[in-house]
């Protein structure tokens, strides 16, 4: 189940990401690249996206090669349930800040806010099913999206696995090349290389 869940996962945000380039290159963002609402937004974005990647690879540490197979309820894990979900969604708020598109900036982060939502109930079914009393405490105690900070704790060593920290990087690597694809896009525009059918 739970593989078919990641499945469903993926090819969604496959399909909302590619939607959401389509619309980068095609339309014209709705602040342009002189105002200062431009400016803020993408500084802001940058910022988040930059949390977001340096957030999943932490999170990645403590989880990577024993999801469904152990309960971490450690290091990241103590402050929220679901910390990938949760700096995914700041990533994608980030990208959506970045593209200056009024369209994505609703659109994106509602449709993962959705997505998510819903794989979220459905992953605690099965972790219920799985871990039982042991996951119904943690869950009593911690969120599923919201950090209690006096929660953490932490064991003074982690078994960590190389080959999900190296997978966590190359993907932070694909999370932090928004910038340059949303600024290659504006710059297609601008060269007229590109139509542009509608101010978005």
């Amino acid at each position: 189940m739970a593989k078919a869940l990641n499945k469903n996962r993926i090819l969604s945000s496959k399909i909302a990401l590619i939607s959401t380039v389509i619309i980068v290159i095609f339309s014209r963002q709705y602040w342009p690249e002189e105002s200062a609402y431009h400016e803020v937004f993408e500084i802001i974005g940058v910022t988040l996206v930059s949390i977001c990647a340096m957030g999943r690879i932490y999170a990645t540490a403590f989880l990577g090669g024993f999801k469904n197979e152990v309960l971490v309820t450690h290091g990241i894990y103590s402050l929220l349930r679901n910390p990938l979900y949760f700096f995914t969604l700041i990533g994608i708020i980030g990208i959506s800040l970045i593209s200056n598109h009024i369209s994505i900036m609703i659109g994106l982060p509602l449709f993962f806010g959705v997505l998510y939502s819903g794989l979220i109930n459905r992953e605690q079914k099965f972790l219920e099913e799985k871990f039982g009393d042991e996951f119904l405490d943690y869950k009593k105690n911690v969120y599923a999206l919201v950090p209690n900070f006096a929660n953490y704790h932490a064991p003074s060593s982690i078994e960590v696995n190389p080959k999900f920290i190296t997978r966590a990087f190359v993907d932070a690597i694909w999370w932090l090349s928004a910038l340059p694809i949303i600024e290659f896009a504006e710059y297609l525009q601008y060269e007229h290389i590109v139509p542009v059918f509608f101010v978005s």
